[in-house]
């Protein structure tokens, strides 16, 4: 096998070698992209960790520090580089629960405010690992906003400017326990190691499998001779491979 690779052009040695380096990179990305556990907030993990009785999320989004405190009395504040959001104050109340709804006995009542000011009341949800809200009086509660008067500034469409403040949903989610989660899976980076691989089969054996692949056209296979367009593809093809198992592993770390 070192002889065959040996007598390779230097242009086959330089694309067996990037394969191996991107491979071996992605590998060690996947492993820590994987491996961190937390919550998932704006496309960013936050890591858990227990501070002084209370329970923090951390992590970074958009490169700057972003940090979710949660309290022992389900109190939730948010900082995003300089920023606070919050204080928000989460309480059960079973009298929020929406009793014009037929699901009413599955909710949990309860209410989130800042300080004097009320951002939600109503019932709670929970159903397969997610939570819906429902307002006081029955209504669905979309996920833009926390509530009238919450303090988050609309354009004149209707959406959120600051897209960091958390949603009600959001909150709640961190008060009574949120589910963790990690980015990325192998999957990708396995799809492209086979991919790889497949490459490396026919860099290394191109002469054979072209005669191969001969033998079921013409009489003698052995004395064809390729065509420049045989000769192109087999500088084409393993750029192509490359190509395609680096985007799977840039996928699979979504």
């Amino acid at each position: 096998m070192f002889e065959r690779i040996r007598k390779l052009s230097g242009f086959k040695k330089i694309m067996l070698l990037l394969m191996t380096l991107m491979l071996t990179v992605f590998a060690f990305v996947y492993a820590k992209t994987v491996n961190r556990v937390g919550f998932l907030y704006r496309n960013a993990i936050l890591v858990p960790q227990e501070e002084n009785g209370s329970r923090t999320y951390s992590g970074k989004i958009e490169g700057k520090e972003a940090v979710f405190t949660v309290s022992p009395d389900k109190t939730v504040t948010f900082q995003h580089g300089g920023k606070v959001y919050g204080p928000y104050g989460v309480k059960e109340d079973p009298a929020a629960v929406p009793q014009s709804s037929e699901l009413k006995e599955r909710m949990r009542g309860v209410e989130i405010r800042r300080g004097e000011e009320l951002l939600f009341r109503g019932g709670m949800l929970e159903y397969n690992g997610q939570r819906f809200l429902y307002e006081e009086d029955g209504s669905s509660h979309g996920e833009g906003v926390i509530g009238s008067g919450s303090g988050v500034v609309l354009d004149e469409n209707g959406n959120v400017i600051d897209p960091m403040e958390p949603t009600a949903s959001v909150i709640l989610s961190l008060a009574f326990g949120p589910a963790l989660t990690h980015k990325g899976d192998w999957t990708g980076w396995l799809c492209a190691l086979l991919i790889c691989s497949m490459a490396a089969v026919l860099i290394l054996f191109e002469e054979e499998l072209f005669r191969w692949s001969l033998r079921f056209r013409i009489r003698d296979p052995e004395q064809a001779e390729p065509s420049e367009w045989e000769i192109a593809s087999r500088y084409i093809g393993p750029v192509l491979f490359l190509v395609i198992a680096a985007a799977l592993c840039v996928m699979g770390l979504q």
